[in-house]
């Protein structure tokens, strides 16, 4: 019996001092100081990583108008030699087989928004602006092949074009620049 009376207490005993330990232990919840640093650092180099990829997106976009508007003018350039047995060179024989639209306001860019594009069926220009302002384009002709050539516009850091279409071998290219250049150096068709 003593030896159940001395177990009973020491039971009792252990019980007083878990129900102690527990009411006078702090509830600490939140993440320590070294957590906080590792989540902060593994953020820090994911953003590095994500961040310029995320920043060069917008321009790549913007270059897509000039690189649909050289593909539409050497398919016109190839149509044209078709047609005519000779190499296109200026606006106005593109116009026969697509619309070469230009921004009005040529000097600014900003402009472009404001003013209605311009139509240059009937001219013979060589150089003129997207309907955007963003991208300069220019046409080359020789006996042998036609470039083409969209730089970034004076105010627009962005991503050229280029492209040609061979009249000797009939081949066709569209060159989009992976670097920021002010002016893109056309391809070589023949």
């Amino acid at each position: 019996m003593l030896r159940d009376q001395t177990e009973e207490r020491m039971a009792v005993k252990v019980k007083q001092r878990l129900i102690q330990y527990l009411l006078s232990r702090k509830e600490e919840e939140g993440f320590t100081l070294v957590e906080l640093i590792v989540v902060v650092m593994i953020i820090g180099i994911l953003s590095s990583i994500a961040i310029p990829s995320f920043m060069s997106a917008g321009d790549k976009a913007k270059q897509k108008e000039a690189s649909v508007a050289l593909s539409a003018y050497v398919r016109a350039a190839q149509a044209y030699y078709t047609e005519n047995s000779q190499n296109a060179v200026h606006a106005g024989h593109l116009a026969n087989y697509v619309s070469v639209i230009a921004c009005a306001n040529a000097s600014n860019p900003s402009g472009c928004k404001d003013s209605p594009p311009v139509n240059l069926e009937n001219t013979q220009a060589t150089s003129w602006n997207t309907p955007s302002g963003l991208y300069a384009i220019g046409i080359i002709s020789s006996n042998s092949q036609v470039q083409f050539t969209a730089n970034p516009s004076e105010g627009f850091n962005g991503y050229g074009v280029s492209a040609c279409f061979s009249s000797q071998t009939g081949s066709t290219k569209v060159v989009e620049s992976s670097t920021k250049e002010r002016l893109v150096t056309p391809p070589n068709c023949t």
